[in-house]
Parts: C-alpha cells; structure tokens; sequence
C-alpha cells in the first residue's frame, strides 16, 4: 500500500470520482438500453407447478403487466440457499413492490429434488 501526501490523495480521490460518474453514467446508458430490448411473443404453453397446482406463464402474472422471478440456487450438498441469490429479496422489497403492478415468485430446486 501506498501512503502519500494529502494532496496526492485529494488529486487521487477526484480522479477516482471522476471514473465513479463515467461508470454511472455507462451503468445508466446500458439500462436504457435494456429497456429499449425488443419484446418477443411467448407462443410456447409453459406450466410451472405453483402451490395451487400447475400455472401457464399468463397465470403466473395474476393479471398484472410485470412477473419478477427470483431464481434461488442450491449446491449439492447445501442446506440452504446461495446467500447472493436469496439475501433478503422477499420481506424488504416487497414494500417496495406494494402497489405497483408486479407479482414476484421464486423457484427453488435442490439437486436430486
């Protein structure tokens, strides 16, 4: 580690929030694009098995415009889910989600399972 003066440091740390708003920036250029991605029409009859029994894709949307999935993953021999894919996604965002047009769900699948 480098230890230097307290200007090389101020010179540093503006060059470094300098590239902090350049990826930003980027970060914000890449999610229009995303937004911009062309949507495609499912034609295939997808079920998925849900606590009331087997759901379509159209079902799973419980008549609003946006499904979010959270996609838990399990290890061969883990007792729980990957901590980065099931961090507190359910309890905390779904305030965030009160009122707008969403339905969240998850998948979980054990190998073997």
């Amino acid at each position: 580690m480098k230890v230097g003066t307290e200007q090389e440091w101020q010179s540093a740390s503006k060059e470094l929030l300098a590239s902090e708003r350049e990826l930003e920036e980027h970060a914000k250029r890449v999610e229009e694009q995303r937004r911009e991605l062309p949507w495609v029409a499912v034609e295939k009859d997808y079920r998925f098995a849900s606590e009331d029994g087997p759901k379509s894709l159209a079902e799973l949307f419980e008549g609003r415009s946006q499904l979010l999935i959270y996609h838990l993953m399990f290890g061969e021999d883990w007792a729980v889910a990957c901590p980065g894919s099931s961090s507190d996604r359910t309890n905390t965002r779904r305030d965030r989600r009160a009122g707008r047009d969403l339905r969240a769900v998850s998948r979980a699948l054990r190998p073997g399972s």
